[in-house]
């Protein structure tokens, strides 16, 4: 048996622990495919592996800024009994104990949240967990650590995390909810105060709006025609809660948002965010996912201009891998809202994440929906079929390679009103006639599937 125990950042009491009894390797580190998983931004995805050997176990450090015994950094460590390391020079400390603990020990240890092992997810992680935004502010912590505005390979300068609105983060965007904080939390740490949502001593959520079952909400990051976002807190972990408005709180609704929820909890892929949870309370559902932290592909034409070609192609030929591994569940999952808003160039990973379901637009008819240039027009009659995602790829195309927005080009033409890609400046032919077969006004002369779309796009790739 070997136990992991997280200590205060300025008590050096014990806040955490985490025990394994067979495993031969375990691995720390920001990355979700980490047995144990620490929120910081001078943590390294994969910081620190504990290898059990043929006589004892030893630490061995992988993180770029180091790992630290006693104010040393250290590569490699025999563990004899016990040891304390900490991630970087002003990280998370970590207590390492191989054996049953001592009484006195193991009474303390009985009395803190302990975490449910299981193993690390194989291949590359599904979300970003903890990977600084382009903006440079940090995702909130999962553990009563301090969190920093620095990138992985710098020092930090100050732990405090502030509510601060940026566009280079999708899930911090501006309120669009006139909510204001109705408690807060029964902290008394010197560095809680001004504008922050987490304390940076103990990681505890400063700004209650509302609590939902488990969950506290501390921000509504956006509202739509049909739903609302926010981020949320539980058990030291942040999330993302998606809930229906009042007005759609009706039987057919709650039932579509129940049926696509229980088909998101099952899926595991690196283009989607981890979905964790579905429950319903006093009639309302409620989906929690993962957080995405990265730029949305909106944000990053707004902000930096077009990608090159090539980039936009590595990126929807991604897109269309996830839509494919959507689409082939039974019944298909059609996501009926895919805008470069949408898809988060996930920080993490450098894969485009959709985000954005349980939007129902099928179930939404009227102005709202029908406004959308990547809403496919038979959408607004409330039907919903893979092809509505297919057309949804053509006007995003355009808006990447261009930056031109996509509802310039709609037009009352000779073959009737419909996306005119010939009209686009600039747009390469091999585009204009890939865009146009993806949005036809007729779903059966569209692609037959996502995997047409991504091999019609490496064509353009291989030629070029």
């Amino acid at each position: 048996m070997i136990t992991l125990t997280l200590l205060h950042p300025i008590q050096s009491i014990p806040v955490q622990h985490w025990t394994f009894e067979h495993e031969p390797v375990i691995r720390i580190g920001r990355s979700t495919d980490n047995h144990v998983i620490l929120y910081s931004a001078v943590v390294s995805r994969h910081h620190v592996e504990l290898r059990r050997g043929d006589s004892q176990w030893e630490v061995v450090s992988l993180g770029a800024n180091g790992t630290y015994v006693d104010g040393k950094r250290i590569t490699q460590m025999p563990i004899d009994g016990s040891i304390v390391f900490r991630l970087a020079r002003s990280g998370p400390n970590i207590q390492v104990h191989v054996g049953a603990l001592p009484a006195t020990a193991a009474k303390l240890q009985s009395n803190l949240p302990a975490q449910k092992m299981k193993p690390p997810l194989g291949g590359i992680a599904t979300d970003e967990a903890g990977e600084p935004t382009q903006s440079g502010e940090v995702p909130l912590t999962n553990l009563p650590i301090p969190v920093t505005s620095q990138p992985e390979e710098e020092e930090p300068q100050s732990g405090v995390l502030t509510q601060r609105s940026t566009a280079m983060d999708v899930e911090n965007e501006p309120d669009q909810d006139s909510l204001s904080p109705i408690s807060s939390a029964n902290c008394t740490h010197p560095r809680a105060q001004g504008n922050t949502l987490f304390c940076p001593d103990c990681g505890q959520p400063l700004q209650v709006m509302q609590t939902v079952g488990d969950y506290q909400v501390v921000k509504t990051v956006r509202q739509d025609a049909i739903g609302v976002t926010q981020l949320a807190w539980r058990n030291g972990q942040n999330v993302v809660l998606r809930t229906l408005k009042p007005e759609w709180q009706q039987p057919e609704t709650v039932e579509a948002f129940t049926q696509q929820a229980k088909q998101l909890l099952a899926l595991e892929h690196p283009g989607l965010p981890h979905f964790s949870d579905f429950f319903v309370i006093e009639g309302k559902p409620y989906l929690v996912r993962s957080r995405v932290h990265g730029q949305s592909l909106q944000q990053r034409v707004s902000q930096r201009g077009t990608p090159t070609q090539a980039e936009v192609i590595a990126s929807i030929v991604q897109v269309c891998d996830t839509l494919d591994y959507l689409h082939q569940q039974s019944p298909s999952l059609v996501h009926e809202d895919l805008k470069p808003e949408n898809l988060i160039q996930n920080a993490a990973v450098g894969n485009p994440t959709i985000v954005g379901f349980v939007s129902l637009k099928s179930l939404a008819i009227g102005e709202q929906t029908a406004a959308s240039p990547y809403t496919a027009p038979e959408q607004r009659q409330g039907q919903k079929t893979v092809a509505v995602d297919l057309f949804a790829l053509g006007p995003i195309l355009v808006y990447l390679l261009t930056g031109e927005s996509p509802s310039a080009f709609y037009a009352q033409r000779e073959q009737g009103f419909r996306f005119y890609p010939e009209y686009v400046p600039g747009l390469g032919a091999e585009f204009v006639t890939i865009v146009r077969r993806l949005t036809s006004p007729q779903p059966e002369e569209r692609y037959a599937s996502a995997k047409e779309v991504a091999a019609a796009l490496l064509d353009i790739s291989i030629t070029a």
